[in-house]
């Protein structure tokens, strides 16, 4: 299981590299938006799978806990680096941070995908 969380991992860290490069295309502030984008929604569901792949295997109530505190701490910080990337960025491509954004939830559930076979 850990390995094909750790190819999930590594797929979204792959695709937000290659969307932000892609972006460069049309310009660095549609880059660094991209980048930001990916940011945003990675580093929360990095500590989330930190914080539940450590319970995997144990008591299934302390393992239902910390997925619930961990989820909505992954909503909390997301929103916590949403709000300061759209407060503290100037310029920002809006759309170019939403495409980062939406690029690392489709990787991170195709990379699930590979999770579940094993």
């Amino acid at each position: 299981m850990r390995k094909g969380i750790a190819f999930s991992l590594g797929l979204q860290a792959f695709v937000a590299l290659t969307l932000a490069l892609l972006s460069l295309l049309a310009g660095p502030v549609a880059a660094y938006s991209s980048l930001a984008g990916s940011v945003a929604v990675f580093l929360p569901g990095l500590l989330f799978t930190l914080l539940v792949t450590g319970k995997i295997g144990g008591d299934s109530a302390a393992f239902l806990r910390t997925a619930v505190v961990a989820e909505f701490a992954k909503l909390g910080l997301t929103a916590v680096l949403c709000t300061v990337v759209f407060l503290g960025i100037e310029p920002l491509a809006p759309g170019y941070f939403f495409l980062g954004l939406v690029g690392i939830v489709v990787a991170g559930r195709i990379g699930m995908t590979r999770v579940f076979r094993e």
